[in-house]
């Protein structure tokens, strides 16, 4: 997820409004693809062609072409949802006037809203990689220098999200450290390999992202091996203990010296000061996974009561914002730094996403259950993005070298740069479809 960078936005508060924002449509264009192959009843195949019309196409439009009308978005949406549902019910009322049979139960151990919000982060995600070398996406949602609420710095941290609630920790498992470590070689392969590629093609790096030799395969890598340490030794239920006291540790070593280490121009001599910022954010970035780790296990611990677990989102969507709101006052919000405000922002945004996705799942049971056995929950495309989601990750970085490579990105026109983009997200997610179907999957 390597862009360029920019310096940071001088209104915070509206630039976080309008991230949340930018994100918002994302789900709205899920529940309407899930309420249309429900009701066309079609094969995967078809199902893959209509959600990448209703579901990615949209999105790429949202945060390119439409980024400036982000609020009227947000209000059509949210209005066609309400017209398919609308249409929706009246036609499997219509059929099971002909019919009278009653659904077959949903499987209960299938949660469709983690699936649909991990995919939505890395849809998101690897869209942004890409789009953000084109004149198209607007400068304000790329990465930012220092400080700052941009889309593309939530996006990184969400990976990491992603990654921590469906820890297997969070199902009452655990990783041996050398399993953990193993998995891991994969990661660390992967970034060396990318680091010897973009300096073989001189590819263009900012180093102020993690340095001149890390990069954010190294820091999942780091991230897998040093949370696995800490959960071999602590349950899940008291992990929030041992997140809090790193995130502390992490905080004060910024504001002593670590901070103005940073964003300083030092000389990069040795291999700390080289890689100074990869080394330092790792910190943050493992407390976020551990935060995410305990946050998917106490959500699983109440998810058969829904008003349970509806408070506990509530109580602790809540609770990350106004953390991220005091953190922002004290000690502002970094991605290069990984700091406390920018690990709360990054907690809210994620937990709020998977409420809703919590939400529009037990509103489809509750309308759908007793009435028709034909509804989904989770749209297909998502279901291969999720199944293979390092997979897609790794296809878009290789796609976005590819396109770099080829051509000057910044010099192509508006037009020409969608077309890139939807051929783009057309490879990468006919690619997971493909391994989707075959049941191929990259197990760490």
């Amino acid at each position: 997820m390597e862009g360029s960078t920019r310096e940071e936005p001088t209104d915070n508060a509206r630039n976080a409004i309008e991230t949340l924002l930018l994100i918002l449509p994302s789900f709205f264009f899920m529940v309407i693809a899930v309420l249309l192959s429900s009701l066309l009843h079609q094969s995967k195949t078809w199902a893959f062609v209509l959600e990448f019309l209703i579901i990615v196409v949209p999105v790429v439009l949202n945060v390119t072409v439409f980024s400036q009308y982000v609020t009227s978005v947000v209000i059509i949406t949210g209005f066609l949802i309400g017209m398919h549902l609308l249409i929706y019910l009246l036609v499997v009322f219509l059929k099971q006037q002909k019919t009278a049979k009653r659904a077959t139960p949903i499987n209960p151990a299938k949660k469709d809203y983690i699936t649909n919000c991990r995919a939505t982060i890395n849809l998101l995600s690897v869209i942004a990689i890409l789009a953000v070398d084109f004149t198209i996406f607007p400068a304000r949602f790329s990465k930012t220098l220092t400080t700052g609420f941009s889309l593309m710095d939530v996006g990184v941290g969400l990976f990491v999200f992603a990654n921590g609630i469906v820890a297997p920790e969070v199902r009452g498992k655990r990783d041996s450290i050398g399993s953990s470590i193993r998995g891991s070689l994969c990661l660390l392969v992967i970034g060396i390999l990318r680091l010897v590629l973009t300096k073989l093609t001189h590819y263009n790096v900012s180093e102020s992202e993690y340095g001149v030799h890390w990069n954010f395969f190294i820091t999942l890598a780091f991230t897998k091996i040093f949370s696995s340490c800490v959960l071999n030794i602590v349950k899940p239920k008291y992990v929030l203990i041992n997140a809090t006291l790193i995130l502390i540790a992490h905080e004060t070593l910024l504001q002593l010296s670590f901070k103005t280490w940073i964003f300083n121009h030092f000389e990069r001599h040795s291999f700390t000061d080289a890689n100074k910022e990869g080394l330092v954010s790792a910190i943050g970035y493992l407390a976020l996974y551990l935060y995410s780790v305990y946050f998917g296990y106490s959500i699983k611990q109440t998810e058969k009561s829904y008003r349970i677990t509806n408070g506990k989102f509530f109580v602790i969507t809540m609770t990350s914002l106004l953390m991220t709101i005091f953190c922002n006052y004290h000690f502002e919000v970094s991605r290069r730094l990984a700091n406390a405000g920018y690990v709360f922002w990054v907690l809210f945004i994620g937990i709020f996403m998977t409420w809703l996705f919590y939400l529009a799942e037990n509103a489809q049971k509750h309308i759908f259950e007793g009435i028709t056995k034909h509804y989904l929950c989770s749209p297909y495309i998502y279901e291969a993005i999720n199944y293979n989601g390092l997979i897609f990750f790794i296809i878009g970085n290789l796609l976005t070298g590819l396109v770099n490579l080829s051509i000057s990105t910044k010099q192509v026109e508006a037009p020409t740069s969608l077309l890139i983009l939807f051929l783009y997200m057309f490879i990468n997610c006919t690619a997971v479809f493909l391994f989707y179907v075959k049941n191929w999957k990259l197990k760490l």
